[in-house]
């Protein structure tokens, strides 16, 4: 009888990063609803005002995002890679990533709504290559831009929950410079959805 595997530090922390996504959910969602009522510094009419909800939210972020790249360094350094961190690591990260992006494009406006299509149909786009691949036993790991991507999102949605049009009473301008590295992510996201379709193309048909 096959003895089951325990979860090592990695695929707790994996684990931890998915128990965190319903928490920057629903932070984000009180936000909204009690966006005049929380305000831990300045007030509506200031120029920087943060609500005790969103910078929560912010903060939980981070850490899910940091726990993202804690997970696959000690798993790599500590030879302890499982079929657990395999299939849930991609999966909390998705989940993370893609569950901010529909709250701040449809709910709280601060992305365009297009940044978020683009993101979320790559990802659709490379999870349907892999399960082509998968079903004729065939695995193509993603490469750098891919992982680039990653890095660009969670450091532009982190920036986001702090400095946007939702705390900041900034210029157009400014909201655009802000947003520079979700238009970076979107580069290398449509890049590497590409590049990982080149690379599969042959053993799709």
């Amino acid at each position: 009888m096959k003895q089951k595997q325990k979860l090592n530090l990695p695929n707790w922390l994996t684990l931890i990063r998915l128990l965190l996504v319903p928490v920057v959910v629903m932070l984000v969602i009180s936000n909204i609803c009690y966006w005049d009522k929380s305000y831990i510094i300045g007030t509506c009419a200031s120029t920087f005002h943060i609500t005790l909800t969103m910078l929560l939210a912010g903060i939980v972020f981070i850490v899910a995002s940091f726990t993202d790249f804690l997970d696959g360094y000690l798993a790599r350094k500590n030879n302890q890679v499982t079929e657990f961190g395999k299939f849930f690591d991609p999966i909390a990260d998705k989940l993370l990533v893609n569950a901010t992006l529909i709250l701040f494009a449809s709910s709280i406006s601060i992305i365009p709504v297009w940044v978020t299509l683009v993101l979320i149909l790559r990802d659709i786009f490379v999870d349907f290559i892999r399960m082509i691949l998968s079903s004729k036993n065939i695995t193509l790991s993603a490469g750098i831009f891919g992982k680039l991507k990653t890095v660009f999102q969670m450091i532009g949605l982190s920036i986001l929950f702090f400095f946007s049009s939702f705390t900041l009473d900034i210029e157009v301008w400014q909201e655009q410079l802000i947003l520079i590295p979700m238009y970076i992510a979107v580069a290398f996201s449509l890049y590497s959805g590409l590049d990982y379709f080149l690379k599969a193309r042959k053993n799709l048909f």
